[in-house]
């Protein structure tokens, strides 16, 4: 039985990032994208676009890295240890 609760939370969690890499994604391609190329000629709006991409990227690496934590807590059983208390 916990072998199948855990494939759930792990799809669970999986999805829920899948899903927000997803739309992140999307609003860097959408957003982000268009804006370079009529901000070419201005250095300070390119900075600017530049740090915000980053910001976005970074997210998206904060994101991985919750999503690699969450694993390892479903497949160290921590849930059903703090159940206990």
């Amino acid at each position: 039985m916990r072998n199948t609760t855990n494939r759930k939370k792990k799809r669970g969690a999986i999805l829920c990032a899948a899903v927000m890499i997803a739309l992140l994604g999307i609003y860097l391609g959408v957003i982000l994208f268009p804006v370079v190329g009529e901000a070419m000629g201005d250095t300070a709006g390119m900075v600017f676009l530049i740090v915000y991409g980053l910001i976005v990227l970074a997210v998206i690496v904060g994101v991985l890295l919750a999503l690699r934590q969450r694993l390892k807590e479903i497949d160290g059983g921590e849930e059903e240890d703090a159940k206990q208390y």
